[in-house]
């Protein structure tokens, strides 16, 4: 290839994962070489973008787009910010290829033709959750959460998923800044709430150190191994327990993602990047290895600055990730199995079971997005 494919890359801050861009990196070099291609064919220009707001956002993508050249779009987002981008991807007819967590439930018409996302569709993962524990547990639940985390759509995808497995009654706690901020996790209105009323399960969605504080708090308490526990699945990361594993922890999450799974395609994965990168694979490597494996496939398209004909040669192509065939559409139509695991820790060892499996098939998200109320724009661990 003469001419390197220009990437540019919108990097937001992140205090929960402050490496994740060179994960994402390492996981796109990765499946780069495993396609053959070599790392001076694309040129990657990063563009820090604050706390990911709509304004930074815009403009690192305005400076990328006319000041840079550059032939596709990546890095990561919240999708809020996505209705005032497309429009300029669609006037100068380039491609986004953006990641996000999936704490926002898309609309089903997606965001046009010229936007594809690499997501880890945590929403589903919440919808699969509930639904399941309504089943197992009971139809009488507890959700607490701080305000940051409630502004997503984390909550509402869990409220659906219970309902549609038959709960009546889910109790709602959101923790204010003074609780949960600065000064440090407040636990007394969930601990007041449990000791007037009992519910079958206990839901916590936290992110960060919050998260860790959260599961030191409640496995002191005298409701630990009591009443079940399920938490969002970011706080069951190998990462993140790790730092608590010696508290002797069960609890229960969705796995959208998982090192361990046994499927050929993420066993040759996590081999490859390994091997590539020497660490671990992580969420934010196995992201990266999707975005290559979808850049190298639409390379000799996009570097023409062909955007229609790249994203139709890369649907025809229905390239094997370690998720299964790549899906980069951006409305979340496309509902994937999803694992529910139970999780116990001792000292030494996070051991994860898997218990079942489920999908997000059955939730209407026709009005989710547009009637969420939330202001938040910047992502999910921007923060």
């Amino acid at each position: 290839m003469n001419k390197p494919l220009k990437v540019g890359f919108l990097m937001p801050y992140s205090g929960v994962y402050p490496y994740y861009a060179q994960h994402v990196m390492a996981g796109i070099f990765c499946a780069a070489a495993k396609m053959r291609l070599r790392q001076q064919d694309s040129q990657f220009l990063p563009v820090y973008t604050a706390q990911g707001g709509n304004r930074t956002t815009l403009e690192a993508v305005q400076k990328l787009l006319f000041f840079e050249g550059v032939d596709v779009l990546t890095g990561m987002i919240n999708i809020k910010v996505l209705t005032d981008i497309r429009p300029l991807l669609e006037n100068h007819q380039k491609i986004g290829l953006f990641f996000d967590m999936g704490e926002m439930v898309p609309p089903p018409l997606g965001f046009g033709p010229n936007v594809m996302s690499i997501s880890m569709n945590l929403w589903q993962g919440q919808y699969a959750l509930g639904k399941w524990a309504a089943q197992e547990f009971g139809k009488d639940g507890l959700v607490i959460s701080p305000v940051f985390e409630a502004g997503f759509n984390l909550n509402t995808a869990f409220f659906h998923g219970a309902a549609a497995g038959g709960a009546d009654k889910i109790q709602s706690i959101t923790l204010n800044d003074e609780n949960a901020g600065k000064n440090g996790l407040v636990l007394d209105s969930l601990f007041e709430a449990l000791q007037s009323h009992t519910p079958d399960f206990v839901h916590a969605i936290f992110t960060g150190k919050m998260g860790i504080d959260f599961l030191q708090q409640w496995s002191t308490s005298k409701f630990a191994n009591h009443v079940p526990l399920l938490v969002v699945e970011n706080m069951a990361y190998e990462d993140v327990l790790d730092d608590v594993k010696h508290l002797g922890l069960n609890v229960y999450s969705a796995a959208t993602w998982s090192r361990k799974s046994e499927s050929p395609n993420n066993k040759q994965f996590v081999q490859d990047f390994e091997d590539f990168g020497k660490q671990q694979a992580n969420i934010f490597g196995m992201i990266g290895y999707e975005i290559g494996l979808s850049l190298s496939v639409m390379m000799p398209y996009l570097s023409k600055g062909d955007a229609k004909g790249a994203l139709q040669y890369l649907q025809q192509q229905s390239v094997a990730g370690p998720r299964g065939t790549l899906s980069v559409q951006s409305n979340g139509l496309e509902r994937p199995l999803i694992d529910i695991a139970k999780t116990t820790t001792n000292a030494k060892n996070i051991n994860q079971t898997i218990i079942t499996q489920s999908t997000a098939v059955g939730l209407n998200t026709s009005t989710i997005f547009e009637e969420t109320a939330s202001g938040w724009q910047n992502p999910y661990l921007s923060v």
